[in-house]
């Protein structure tokens, strides 16, 4: 789950100044968001949203039932077996210049439903406002910060991201920019738990847990989502994937996953509008 090195945000005002500070939140916001970017280290200097904790899905190992929740994640997870590899392809959102603030990230992973670790790679969105959006590539390994890629992307850019382990504790991480072209390979060390494989749409968090604006994405299409379980290659649907919906502190929706494809690997995330 992207998270971020911005420091804490203010705590609630009292009874008297609520008025001024919700007329100035959106205003807060905006600062906050287009600073980060603006610093031009975001990802590099700023080490990307440095991440705090792991996937915050509701009961853990998702066990039963055909949906769960969370607070930052939508899309699948699948359990059950040893998965040393994950892939999948989706079209990087673009937005309106009246976009409101806000950021999503959308990657594909390995661990994060049953323990503390989680290798996982893929794109974030971040809209500022005034018609600006920052688009990257990122690679991270838990409980290590997020880091960008030189790999340039852009609104409606169709991208892959794979996941592979190629020796023990070794993984080779692979982006394509299926549009343009252009590709960028690396290979990190880590120790995984092999226990999970994810294809998520993620709203990142700031400093201590707390969610920073999720943007107004629409739809994220994943196509070719597909992880290797005990050494075969399977898809979602074969994997035994379930499907995860981001909830709002009071329970409501605010983004979820549809029903798999015929493939058994494809699907979108949708945002709800409330």
């Amino acid at each position: 789950m992207l998270p971020s090195n911005v420091p804490e945000w203010p705590s609630q005002p009292g009874p008297g100044r609520r008025l001024v500070r919700a007329a100035l939140r959106p205003v807060l916001v905006l600062v906050l968001i287009a600073g980060l970017v603006g610093l031009g280290q975001r990802f590099v200097g700023l080490e990307q949203l440095a991440k705090l904790a792991t996937s915050q899905v509701a009961s853990s190992g998702l066990p039963g039932g055909e949906n769960s929740e969370s607070r930052n994640w939508a899309g699948y997870a699948a359990t059950g077996g040893s998965y040393t590899a994950v892939s999948g392809t989706w079209t990087v959102p673009q937005f309106s210049p009246d976009s409101p603030v806000g950021t999503d990230a959308t990657w594909v992973g390995i661990g994060g439903v049953r323990g503390n670790d989680l290798i996982q790679a893929g794109t974030q969105e971040t809209v500022t406002g005034h018609g600006q959006t920052e688009y990257q590539a990122w690679v991270e390994t838990l409980p290590q910060p997020s880091k960008t890629v030189p790999l340039a992307i852009g609104a409606g850019d169709s991208i892959s991201v794979s996941i592979e382990q190629s020796a023990n504790e070794q993984w080779q991480i692979a982006f394509s920019n299926n549009t343009s072209g252009k590709t960028y390979q690396l290979t990190v060390q880590y120790k995984s738990s092999l226990s999970s494989a994810e294809w998520v749409v993620e709203a990142p968090s700031a400093r201590r847990g707390r969610l920073l604006p999720l943007d107004r994405f629409g739809t994220i299409t994943f196509s070719q989502a597909s992880a290797v379980r005990d050494g075969q290659t399977v898809t979602v649907a074969q994997a035994g994937g379930r499907a995860i919906t981001m909830i709002s502190r009071a329970g409501q929706a605010l983004a979820s996953a549809s029903r798999l494809g015929d493939d058994g690997g494809s699907f979108s995330v949708l945002e709800s509008l409330l």
